[in-house]
């Protein structure tokens, strides 16, 4: 690849690696070399990248508290023939990480993007959990209120995994709420220091991992496993559904509610989620 083998006027996502520097690909190293500016989450992390590389170029930092701010220059530099390349500290841009209203801007001025590759957190930890496509991915959670709650509840309305992010500080808060939300034995997976030499992935129903004595360390990957059995594909999780209804009562929702709500949800009958309700005690 020769200087001018990239683009004028283009914004390069470039992915960079999530933990270990032998998954950085010579393409995105040529790219960050061959480029004309970098944006960086932060400069100071990115900085410590380029000189791993034996790269030198102007970095310029973009990140959550300065997008808005940064754009208008951006898209100025783009059509002026610029070659921009987006990094964040790990991973893919975009992707619970600055560079999403940048692509967009990008687009909306007729200007060209490119995306080289790279690892992803959340892809890594869905391939390791064993659980099967289709998936859902939330990012990170919003932290309090209704907002939380109103996201919580989506989740627990998708049948199929949902991927999700979290900080450590709050993993045992995350874990316990869904716990709460999507039943005690729903199966789900956390993965933690992906790709670097302490990693560690455990898998076991929510309440298990919730239980753990542990101090969660490092930013962690939840993945949430599928409805063991998806509605209308025959045998029916009962199980599930009653701890989802006791659960749903715990919180403060009537009895005949719950039921209504969960018998909806997952294409049962009323009636007969009652009555296994009041059998099981």
């Amino acid at each position: 690849m020769t200087r001018d083998s990239l683009s004028p006027a283009c914004l390069y996502v470039v992915g960079t690696p999530i933990g270990n520097l032998q998954d950085w690909s010579p393409r995105a190293q040529k790219v960050l070399q061959e480029c004309d500016v970098v944006l960086a989450e932060d400069t100071r992390v990115t900085g410590l990248l380029l000189h791993h590389a034996g790269i030198k170029k102007p970095m310029v930092s973009f990140h959550a508290h300065n997008t808005q701010e940064r754009i208008p220059d951006l898209i100025r530099r783009l059509q002026a023939g610029d070659r921009v390349a987006l990094v964040t500290d790990r991973g893919m841009p975009a992707i619970s990480d600055p560079g999403q209203e940048l692509v967009d801007a990008v687009w909306e001025a007729r200007l060209q993007v490119s995306v080289i590759p790279g690892p992803s957190a959340g892809i890594t930890a869905f391939a390791a959990s064993g659980f099967p496509a289709p998936y859902a991915f939330w990012g990170f959670l919003p932290r309090s209120g209704p907002d939380r709650r109103a996201v919580l509840e989506e989740i627990a309305q998708w049948p199929h995994a949902s991927v999700l992010y979290e900080a450590p500080h709050h993993m045992a808060e995350t874990l316990e709420d869904l716990t709460k939300t999507l039943g005690s034995d729903r199966t789900a997976l956390v993965g933690r220091e992906m790709t670097k030499k302490f990693e560690e992935f455990w898998r076991g129903p929510l309440a298990e991992l919730r239980d753990q004595d542990r101090a969660w360390r490092g930013e962690c990957v939840l993945v949430v496993g599928p409805l063991k059995k998806m509605p209308g594909s025959g045998e029916v999780e009962w199980p599930q559904l009653i701890s989802r209804v006791r659960q749903l009562v715990s919180d403060g929702l009537h009895p005949n509610e719950a039921i209504r709500q969960v018998a909806r949800q997952y294409g049962v009958l009323r009636r007969e989620l009652y009555q296994r309700v009041h059998d099981s005690g």
